[in-house]
């Protein structure tokens, strides 16, 4: 419900009367914290795996991001089958879905480019969490040397690479086009959840503590990670250390 705040204005006689300002609009809750989490955690992830792809010294940075943004796939389609109603897939495939009729609609001359937009949007992010799974595990593929293959898995993790990041470019031009079309920053609910307008919230429950569970897991792993390299590379240098003594004794 939209309220309003009196203000207090003097007249000649020194009397307050009361008149309306400009009505507060309600923001209703429309995503909970643990898909807040999700998106900017994979979104981290991805950028740094990209950033990080060509170098061999940022490989076990490359390697390890890349493994948490597959953990965070998974997390993501678990939560799509068993959470709530706006965090499931198949709400999302439902969006996608209206592209049909507006093909339709489009062949018939009714061309309704504001909705392009918005169907562009749900199918980019569909198909990056389609990309993701052979992207992860073509990267994995390579880097274990799977069967000898790791050239060909090079290959695919690139090309897969590429499409995810042609997507992920195309779903931000898109909230672009569609914020300055609306006036107003469409990116702003993927950090508070909430969007402006009276009615009811869409989501019940925020679930915060799902989300600090989220961080905390993303957190310790690429703190475990990193412990784990940096060990591997004391070794390697103590044994580097010894192969020298070795030889001076020769």
């Amino acid at each position: 419900m939209t309220t309003t705040t009196p203000s207090i204005s003097a007249t000649p006689d020194g009397a307050g009367t009361a008149r309306p300002t400009q009505p507060v609009r309600p923001a209703r809750l429309m995503i909970d914290a643990p898909m807040r989490a999700f998106h900017w955690l994979f979104a981290l992830s991805f950028a740094g795996a990209w950033l990080t792809a060509e170098s061999e010294r940022w490989r076990d940075v490359h390697v390890t991001l890349g493994c948490a943004f597959g953990g965070l796939l998974l997390f993501r389609l678990v939560y799509g089958l068993i959470g709530p109603r706006q965090a499931r897939l198949s709400l999302l495939w439902h969006r996608v879905a209206g592209l049909g009729d507006w093909l339709r609609n489009a062949r018939a001359g009714r061309v309704d480019l504001p909705r392009a937009a918005t169907l562009g949007m749900g199918a980019a992010m569909l198909l990056l969490l389609v990309v993701a799974a052979p992207l992860v595990l073509s990267g994995y593929a390579g880097y274990v040397e799977w069967l000898g293959l790791e050239d060909a898995m090079e290959e695919v993790h690139e090309l897969f690479a590429n499409s995810a990041l042609a997507l992920v470019m195309a779903h931000l031009g898109l909230i672009l086009l569609l914020s300055i079309r609306h006036r107003r920053n469409l990116a702003t609910p993927m950090l508070t959840g909430r969007l402006p307008g009276p009615g009811p919230d869409l989501v019940k429950a925020n679930r915060r503590w799902l989300a600090m569970l989220v961080l905390a897991t993303y957190l310790g792993f690429i703190g475990w990670q990193t412990m784990q390299g940096d060990a591997g590379g004391a070794i390697a240098t103590q044994g580097e250390r010894r192969g020298h003594h070795h030889d001076d004794d020769d």
